[in-house]
């Protein structure tokens, strides 16, 4: 049996060791912490920072295959030009950014006003074919009225004659009206826009006939070539002055 002073030391040994253990069992998730950060901040921050490039990579790829297809667009306008481009002629990018809810009357707003030079009566591009023409500028932004839309007509010339009409949207697609029937009109024949209108469009090769319709001694003429606004995003709006 433990005498008294024995007891006492005894006791004395497991107090103290029972402090070192709570002092080392509070300290160890510091320690622990520590030990963590040391070894493994810096591949964290790697793998933050290599998102981060992985990211600018991602969106410069974008931007280079958004410029290619400029390029591409831009050199597809010239050809349909069919000459080398007037002086006043400039090409400015846009991106529609809303798109009307609405259908039948269907229009929509880009990112440039009469801040960046658009002006009311251009006409806007995708992919070198015809989408609308500008029917309203604000400082920051325009709206584009789209080639099916109801309120639509723009004039335009057809086959190698050059025969006049006003094409115009029905609210679901285009057509071309005020041909007489007596005009040679096949389907086939290149259309393109008059540069006669007070707008002084380029004569840019916009589609071609694929219906031709006799109605009360006019012509109806559906045309093929045009481009569905709601299936792009960008948009080259042709400056003339």
């Amino acid at each position: 049996m433990l005498s008294k002073r024995n007891r006492k030391k005894l006791f004395l040994t497991l107090l103290s060791s029972a402090l070192l253990f709570i002092f080392f069992a509070l300290n160890l998730n510091f320690y622990f912490s520590s030990f963590l950060s040391k070894n493994f901040s810096y591949s964290s921050d790697y793998s933050s920072e290599n998102s981060k490039l992985r990211y600018m990579v991602s969106e410069l790829q974008a931007k280079v295959k958004l410029q290619q297809s400029y390029i591409d667009e831009n050199r597809e306008l010239k050809k349909r030009l069919g000459y080398e481009l007037p002086k006043n002629i400039n090409f400015l990018k846009a991106e529609l950014v809303i798109l009307s809810p609405f259908t039948f009357t269907s229009s929509g707003i880009i990112n440039k006003g009469s801040s960046h030079g658009v002006k009311s009566g251009f006409i806007a591009t995708a992919s070198g074919k015809l989408v609308g023409k500008v029917s309203s500028v604000e400082k920051n932004y325009s709206e584009i009225l789209f080639s099916f839309d109801p309120n639509f007509t723009i004039m335009v010339n057809i086959g190698m004659n050059k025969i006049p009409g006003i094409l115009k949207g029905n609210g679901l697609s285009s057509y071309i009206k005020y041909v007489t029937d007596n005009q040679k009109v096949v389907v086939g024949d290149k259309v393109v826009l008059s540069s006669n209108g007070l707008e002084r469009y380029p004569g840019i090769e916009i589609g071609e006939i694929s219906e031709v319709k006799s109605d009360g001694g006019f012509l109806i003429l559906n045309i093929s070539g045009l481009i569905d606004p709601r299936n792009t995003k960008f948009l080259t709006i042709i400056a003339n002055d």
